[in-house]
């Protein structure tokens, strides 16, 4: 199994898209802590996937992650998940090029 070149362009917009995500988690689960939001099923479901958006610095690190600290821990989650997606894409195209 061929492992292909790093490929920028996909880690870019794999991070992008998992800020965004992250981003949109986080309002939703703040808003629910505040009682702003009303709690329905698409809510709830970003505040859950808030916990998976925090996982690892958060999870790891919880004691930690105050003031600036958290928003670069939330940074530093969408460049990790970037790099996984990226690489995902990388062992499926070598797959598809072997068959």
């Amino acid at each position: 199994m061929k492992i292909y070149k790093f490929n920028l362009k996909i880690f870019f917009i794999a991070t992008i898209i998992c800020g965004i995500l992250t981003f949109i988690s986080f309002i939703a689960t703040f808003g629910i802590d505040e009682g702003t939001i009303e709690r329905n099923f698409l809510t709830l479901t970003l505040e859950k996937l808030f916990y998976v958006f925090r996982f690892p610095t958060h999870t790891f690190f919880f004691d930690k992650m105050k003031g600036d600290i958290f928003v670069w821990g939330l940074f530093i989650n969408c460049l990790f998940y970037g790099l996984i997606i990226e690489r995902i894409f990388s062992v499926d195209k070598s797959k598809k090029t072997e068959l």
